[in-house]
């Protein structure tokens, strides 16, 4: 089991997996908790120990390495008699496709989702023509959606964490939009 300081050394690290002992217990310290950089590399440890950290990566800008074009590949399965034999070759492909960053298993109207990332556009299609020409007695129905991606990456969060973002958010749409005109600010007039 992970507690609430765990949580937060995860988001540090999910953050920038390279900061050092010494950052992270600086950060720590503002938010007023107080641990040694001993008593921190430990807690690492022993979260790497459990299996919970796995391992580091980098996060890279995608556009500045020429991977500027992100596909998401959505996949609605059939069931031909040797399903279970081409669910499986069809896995092994996107385990070792260097292109392929995720692919899970769904419910709901889709069976697969993917996330690849390619050079060029005429990567994507020519990978595209390859899986369906190989997985198409497998494939139902496949759809692609060609990202203009705003956010990448993720954190931890508590259920608390969640309804205080939800409730500010709802106080943050109630609010009334406001027009600035030179320095001030005047409520925007009704028109009929």
């Amino acid at each position: 089991m992970i507690d609430d300081l765990d949580k937060k050394i995860l988001n540090m690290l999910i953050a920038n997996g390279r900061q050092s002992s010494r950052e992270i217990t600086k950060k720590l310290s503002q938010e007023g908790i107080k641990i040694s950089e001993r008593g921190l590399g430990k807690r690492i440890a022993r979260l790497e120990h459990n299996k919970i950290i796995t391992g580091y990566t980098a996060i890279v800008d995608m556009k500045r390495v020429n991977m500027g074009v992100p596909r998401l590949v959505t996949v609605k399965l059939s069931s031909p008699a040797d399903f279970v034999q081409r669910l499986a070759d069809m896995k092994e492909y996107l385990a070792s496709a260097p292109f392929c960053d995720f692919s899970a298993r769904s419910n709901g109207s889709f069976d697969w989702i993917e996330l690849k990332f390619f050079n060029n556009i005429e990567q994507a299609n020519a990978e595209a023509d390859l899986y369906r020409t190989w997985f198409g007695d497998i494939i139902e129905d496949y759809q692609s959606y060609d990202l203009d991606v705003y956010k990448f990456g993720w954190q931890l969060f508590e259920e608390k964490d969640f309804h205080a973002f939800m409730q500010f958010m709802q106080k943050k749409s109630e609010q009334k939009p406001f027009i600035k005109k030179g320095t001030q600010y005047l409520e925007p007039q009704l028109r009929a």
